[in-house]
């Protein structure tokens, strides 16, 4: 069927540029058809050509070493102009052409038919056509020919753009898609505002365990039906874009809001019972949005504005949540604060360490200290390794980071060995930590090499419960132990401290947390708490530290309850690891 051109130069760069294919890779079934197109008309050169503000690009080719030429040369460029197939019988007899570089150089072309490859939008985005350096004729017949030939061209470069933006299992627009919408909208004219609503259906973490027992075929069912849910729920006339697992998305214009509200409201109550399944599973909905209109910014930072308000949906466990920029910015920091960390683990130059003593209560003497890693960052000062020690739990930092720990807490034991002070280092591990296989060898290599012993460390675990129910975490602390260092159970019950694992982790000492000790000396319920857990850990041969001591007190009321040793504020805060020696002097 033929195309009605549209000559809009604008639109037409805008509609190739769409298509996506001009700087994609080489087609196997172009380059199919460009062969078959050759030996169809008994022809040397056929070339599929695109053709954008500069350039015509060569995007398949028989016969001919070039790979694109200045647009102001290209034959095709006279092709996009028309609907109809131009056909130049001889290069040296048309003016327009005779002295054309192709025409008068090393190609030596005289003989050009091409017929424009026009969108269904009727933009002509490039050519398919055919090349001699002989002059010949070209029937009635064959023009009709390569014409049909350049349709299934351009059909299938519009098949391929348009199944890019369509999800494979849910066979609804996906997130290229959506960004292709939004992107359109931002452009428009008018001043409308819409919003961008995304949608969060299923626990991820659960549908790819029943993908791993039963097979993913079901947890596609499960999508495809959620797909149509929401489609049907929402207005199925309304485009419902699938962005990733179990996450969906659409835009409706700001005058909207009330209804589509109502409709989210309503989805939620029916979702669960509308999902039917051969076996139990959770559906749920969450629904964070942002507005955005044409003076709004990119496409990418509106989709992250959308995230970043389901995210906030989800953890607050609400229905709708807005975009706030205040929870944006945290995120953005936390994330910025991540690329920072990258660098500067990469040098450690900008990372130090603090010593906070424990002092044993029996005798009021220096015990040892606790070693607090510290970021001071060249633009935002002190980072509390609360917010920097998450981010690199998440990723692989975290082991060269405690590799930067366990080295400067050794070589600190070791310089204060040599000014005769033997003074035990505590260390904190997190669960990731002690599933690394080489661990234990890279701590006893530390030690060995700067001949301390391993009775002057001591390991601080963190995540207790993680680590009870991980044998090879529990197996690096066997080993540790055996080797002579001390374990020492830290945040002992906060959280979700399970008694269990005390029959589980092998260790020396529990350390209380600062939010049992917190109110002791005026609570009574805290002092029986507490009271309590030291006489079970004392009845476990546990040593207990008590953290967070902070007035007299507190520290009295510690005593009374027997606890062997305390840090905190009021002995000490932190110290660098030259004041640590003068401080200690009247503890010794």
């Amino acid at each position: 069927m033929k195309r009605v051109l549209n000559p809009n130069e604008n639109k037409r760069l805008a509609a190739l540029q769409k298509l996506k294919i001009a700087d994609s890779n080489p087609d196997e079934v172009l380059d199919l058809i460009t062969r078959l197109t050759q030996q169809i008309f008994d022809i040397p050169i056929c070339i599929i050509t695109l053709v954008d503000q500069h350039r015509q690009w060569f995007k398949s080719k028989t016969n001919t070493a070039l790979c694109y030429t200045a647009r102001d040369i290209a034959f095709c460029d006279y092709t996009i102009r028309s609907s109809s197939v131009m056909v130049v019988n001889d290069a040296t007899l048309d003016p327009r052409f005779n002295e054309n570089p192709l025409v008068t150089g090393e190609e030596g072309m005289r003989f050009y038919a091409g017929a424009p490859l026009i969108t269904r939008e009727g933009f002509a985005v490039g050519s398919l056509c055919l090349a001699d350096k002989n002059p010949r004729d070209f029937s009635v017949q064959e023009t009709e020919m390569l014409s049909d030939l350049a349709a299934i061209v351009i059909d299938i470069i519009e098949s391929r753009s348009s199944m890019s933006f369509v999800d494979i299992v849910t066979r609804l627009p996906n997130r290229q898609r959506l960004m292709e919408d939004i992107a359109q909208l931002i452009k428009a004219p008018d001043n409308t505002a819409y919003l961008l609503i995304m949608i969060d259906t299923l626990d991820t973490l659960y549908a790819y365990d029943i993908g791993r027992a039963i097979g993913i075929p079901k947890v596609e069912n499960i999508l495809k039906d959620i797909g149509s849910f929401l489609r049907s729920e929402l207005n199925e006339n309304d485009k419902v874009y699938s962005l990733m697992l179990g996450r969906f998305a659409l835009i409706k214009r700001i005058d909207e809001q009330e209804e589509i509200f109502t409709q989210l409201e309503n989805a939620a109550t029916r979702i669960q019972k509308s999902i039917t399944s051969d076996i139990p599973i959770n559906v749920r909905l969450h629904a964070g949005y942002t507005v955005f209109s044409p003076t709004s910014d990119c496409a990418e930072n509106i989709m992250r504005q959308g995230m970043s308000s389901l995210h906030e949906a989800i953890s607050k466990n609400q229905l709708v949540m807005p975009y706030h920029q205040e929870s944006d910015v945290i995120q953005r920091r936390a994330f910025n604060l991540l690329n920072d960390l990258m660098a500067t683990v990469a040098s450690c130059k900008d990372f130090h360490l603090l010593y906070q003593p424990k002092i044993r209560l029996a005798d009021k003497k220096f015990q040892g200290v606790e070693a607090l890693i510290r970021w001071q960052h060249p633009t935002l000062g002190v980072i509390s390794p609360s917010e920097f020690i998450p981010l690199a739990e998440k990723t692989p930092l975290i082991t060269p980071l405690t590799n930067w720990v366990i080295t400067q807490a050794v070589m600190q034991i070791a310089e204060w060995q040599k000014r005769g002070a033997q003074i035990q280092v505590s260390i904190n591990l997190t669960a990731n930590n002690l599933v690394e296989q080489d661990l234990v060898q890279r701590i006893h290599n530390a030690l060995i090499l700067h001949q301390v012993s391993p009775s002057m460390l001591e390991i601080e675990c963190l995540e207790t419960q993680t680590l009870a129910n991980n044998p090879h975490a529990v197996a690096s602390l066997d080993a540790l132990r055996n080797m002579g260092i001390s374990i020492a159970l830290d945040d002992f019950g906060s959280g979700y401290s399970n008694l269990n694992y005390l029959q589980k982790i092998p260790a020396d000492t529990l350390k209380l947390d600062q939010s049992l000790i917190k109110g002791i000396s005026n609570d009574n319920k805290s002092k029986v708490i507490v009271k309590s857990m030291i006489e079970m850990a004392h009845a476990l041969s546990y040593q207990v530290v008590a953290e967070g001591v902070e007035d007299n007190d507190t520290l009295l009321c510690l005593e009374e309850l027997q606890c062997d040793s305390v840090q905190g504020f009021y002995f000490s805060r932190p110290l660098k690891h030259d004041q640590i020696l003068e401080w200690s002097r009247p503890y010794i």
